[in-house]
């Protein structure tokens, strides 16, 4: 790889990271003159860097407006929750069939860093650490394929968190906090380990499924509107 092409990637990655942990947020306009100020790079590969994003579905490339973080549809939304419930049951299985003890340690480690940055109420890394738990999950499973996938639609996932999820990240009917917790994924770390292959599949997909019901895809009921009553307290 030459220096122009792991100068383009190590730029993507602070930008996928910036996504991941919702300090880019959906609409977010990308200047390309504060991208060249901030990396220290040409006009011409940070247009490259900006193509880069929008195959990805990362960044959307307006003509004669320039270039936004992505805002994906409802539709999208649910696509992206299906194609993760798809790709992650078939690595958590794959991992939980053969997980060695090094394995188990890398995981533990990684959720280690996960208490630590929720002690230590550092919500943009717990997001970022949570999403690399799923994608160490993938490389541990050795499905290079499936892991792949899993790389394009997580940052996307995070969008959609970002855009969709209600506040405080309840769920109607519901008491939760906000973001995937800890011991969800404790739970599917204790089932990987100890090659319980099915729970660990319904674990992941309960946990995918719980992420999904704190989002408000569907717009919200309409209410009688009562003008005398607004105009009133103004």
């Amino acid at each position: 790889m030459n220096n122009k092409n792991r100068d383009l990637n190590s730029v993507y990655q602070r930008i996928w990271e910036a996504i991941v942990a919702h300090k880019l947020l959906p609409g977010t306009r990308l200047k390309e003159e504060e991208l060249c100020e901030t990396f220290g790079l040409s006009r011409g590969f940070v247009r490259k860097l900006l193509l880069q994003l929008s195959y990805h579905k990362l960044v959307n490339l307006v003509p004669n407006s320039g270039a936004f973080v992505a805002e994906p549809s409802p539709e999208e939304a649910r696509d992206i929750f299906q194609a993760r419930r798809l790709i992650e049951a078939e690595l958590v299985r794959e991992l939980a069939s053969k997980c060695t003890l090094r394995e188990k340690k890398l995981l533990q480690e990684h959720l280690e860093k996960e208490h630590q940055a929720m002690e230590q109420g550092d919500q943009s890394l717990r997001i970022r650490l949570s999403g690399e738990f799923h994608l160490l999950i993938g490389k541990l499973a050795n499905k290079p394929v499936l892991t792949s996938f899993l790389h394009e639609i997580i940052p996307r996932s995070s969008l959609i968190v970002a855009l969709y999820q209600q506040p405080n990240g309840v769920r109607k009917g519901h008491h939760h906090h906000a973001g995937p917790s800890c011991s969800e994924h404790n739970g599917l770390l204790e089932a990987i380990a100890g090659h319980h292959t099915e729970r660990a599949v319904q674990l992941m997909i309960d946990h995918l499924n719980e992420i999904e019901a704190q989002l408000q895809l569907e717009p919200p009921a309409e209410e009688d509107v009562n003008l005398k009553h607004i105009f009133a307290e103004l």
